[in-house]
Order: structure tokens, then C-alpha cells, then sequence
């Protein structure tokens, strides 16, 4: 499953935004109620936590975004240089554009409130910026978000030998539609965690539910947290269980079991053992406030990686 010499391994479309982090939460805050968090931390997020997690394993990277004039997004462009990526894919655009979210972590969970400038004359202007960038750059993956704008970067990717990536967001009405079964089979990969999958599925449970998405695409990747993960490919099923972790912040955990998933696509490894590598960054990601502060180096995922025993496939057929 390797790639074709490009001139990055991964591309990944999106924007970076920042994370305000509460944690140790006493309760969880309820209207005319104070509660007090014993930790906070500030740290960048949003799309970036896939991209900085996989320049951590050594993966050649690129980000390919939009970002604006305020003192928010410059703080984004200095942290993807300090993470060793280029910021020479990413548009600035002559207008404020602060992406910020106020994360709040508790009972090994999290929620989260935030801002983000949306409008369809910005989302368009997002959306010709990157396939701008696709008509001169080249990678083996191309990895974006399950939303309308799937179709045209499928597009742009016809004849292109780059495999196509995409993740779902939470968004109940969207995964209950019916326009995004329609899109799901343009990737090559999809990936959603298990409460997504069984909204999409539009099953109570979720093993019914991989049964009838497993219909819809041929190579799906289903995060579950502290239940591991599962893969479904060509039919045939791999189920590998959680590393174990303290949980001190979830967010970003999903981003970063992707960088670990397609570390081990590029490095030609089984799909069980992917499953493993990414199993191990999300849970090294959860250890740490912020959504890519726990991620691993290659050497350690891979130190990780070799205390781990291996685990096999069973057919879902």
C-alpha cells in the first residue's frame, strides 16, 4: 500500500485553530454556575493536530489552508513553523479569521464552544485556494474533512495517482442525511469515530451499522476509543483493542490516530498493525492537554509499537 514518489506523503486540507483547554474539572458547567478548572492550556488545533502528529513520525506533510490577518492566525503560521511544516500551502487571506475554541475536559470526555468566521463567499474562497494548490503539488494521500467539498476534490483528483482520505465531524443532521452516503464512496479511506458511524449507519448499535456501511464504502476506519478500533476492507474485518492511557484530554485524540494510521500505510504495513499504530498515538495524544502535545516521535511510537502483541483479522463477511 505504498505511495508513488510525490512531493509530499500526506496533503491535508483544512484550517488551523486554537484550543483553549480546561481540565480536572470538579463538575461539568451548568447555566448561573461557576466551576473552577485546575489546569489550562493554550494550544493550537483544529486541522493542524493531524499535520503536526504526522511531521512528529518523520511523514513529508503539507497544509494546505486558509488563514487571516489577525494576531489568531499569525500565532497559527509561527506554531506550524515551530512543528517543522511548511507554511508555504496556506493562503492569507486580508481579513480577520480567528478559529478559537474553548475545550472543556471531564469524565474522560470533553465539549467544546466555539468561533470560527463561516460564509459561503469565504468557504469558496477556501475551496479555490486548495484546488489551486492541487494543479502543482503532488502527494500520495490527500487527506480532507466529509462535507460538500468532497466532490470537488475528487475531481480535481482524477487520474491522479493519490489516494483520497477524508474524516467526519460531528454534525447530527449532515450524518443522517442522505448526501453523505452519496459522497463517502469518492474516497478511497473514511474515517469516523463509533458515535458518527452509527449516526450515518442509522443504527442503534454499532455493528449493524458497520454492516451497512461497509455496503456504502470498501476501506473503512472506525475509531472507538477506549474500545480500540475497527477496520472494515474489501469485506473483510480487524478489530484491535485501546492501548491503555490516562485520559487527562481527548481532544485531538482522532487526529492523531490517523497520523499514526497512515504512518503505517506508507511504511507498508498489515491494515491490524495500522490499526495498532494509531491506537498508540491516540492514546499518547490523551495523556497530554492540547490536541497534539502527547503526540509521539517515530521512534517512540514505534518503542511503544514493540510492547504491544500482535493481533489478528476476522472476516465480515
Amino acid at each position: 500500500m505504498g505511495t508513488a514518489a510525490s512531493d509530499y506523503d500526506v496533503l491535508v486540507i483544512g484550517r488551523p485553530s486554537w484550543d483553549l483547554v480546561f481540565t480536572e474539572l470538579p463538575d461539568w458547567p451548568m447555566v448561573g454556575r461557576e466551576v473552577f478548572a485546575q489546569g489550562l492550556t493554550l494550544s493550537p488545533g483544529g486541522t493542524f493536530n493531524s499535520v503536526a502528529a504526522l511531521a512528529r513520525l518523520g511523514v513529508s506533510v503539507g497544509m494546505i489552508g486558509t488563514v487571516g490577518d489577525d494576531e489568531w492566525s499569525r500565532l497559527s503560521l509561527d506554531a506550524m513553523a515551530s512543528e517543522g511544516v511548511s507554511t508555504n500551502l496556506m493562503a492569507v487571506l486580508d481579513q480577520p479569521m480567528p478559529a478559537v475554541s474553548i475545550c472543556m475536559t471531564y469524565g474522560g470526555d470533553r465539549g467544546f464552544l466555539t468561533y470560527e468566521p463561516t460564509n459561503p463567499e469565504l468557504a469558496g474562497r477556501c475551496v479555490a485556494h486548495a484546488l489551486n494548490v492541487l494543479k502543482r503539488q503532488r502527494a500520495g494521500f490527500l487527506q480532507c474533512c466529509l462535507n460538500p467539498d468532497l466532490a470537488a476534490y475528487a475531481q480535481a483528483l482524477n487520474g491522479i495517482d493519490t489516494r483520497l482520505i477524508v474524516d467526519c465531524g460531528w454534525d447530527e443532521p449532515w450524518l443522517t442525511g442522505t448526501e453523505i452516503r452519496t459522497l463517502m464512496p469518492l474516497a478511497d479511506i473514511v474515517f469516523m469515530n463509533e458515535l458518527e458511524a452509527r449516526a450515518i449507519g442509522g443504527r442503534e448499535r454499532l455493528d449493524p451499522a458497520l454492516g451497512v456501511l461497509a455496503r456504502i464504502v470498501d476501506f473503512l476506519v472506525v475509531k472507538r476509543g477506549e474500545h480500540g478500533a475497527t477496520a472494515i476492507v474489501d469485506g473483510v474485518r480487524y478489530d484491535v483493542p485501546a492501548f491503555p492511557a490516562e485520559v487527562v484530554d481527548a481532544t485531538g485524540a482522532g487526529d492523531c490516530f490517523n497520523a499514526g494510521f497512515l504512518y503505517g500505510l506508507l511504511k507498508d504495513r498489515a491494515i491490524e498493525e495500522c490499526l495498532r499504530l494509531g491506537n498508540i498515538c491516540g492514546a499518547s495524544a490523551v495523556g497530554a492537554p492540547g490536541g497534539f502535545a502527547g503526540a509521539p516521535a517515530e521512534g517512540e511510537l514505534l518503542e511503544r509499537e514493540r510492547s504491544w502483541s500482535p493481533l489478528g483479522a476476522v472476516s465480515a463477511r
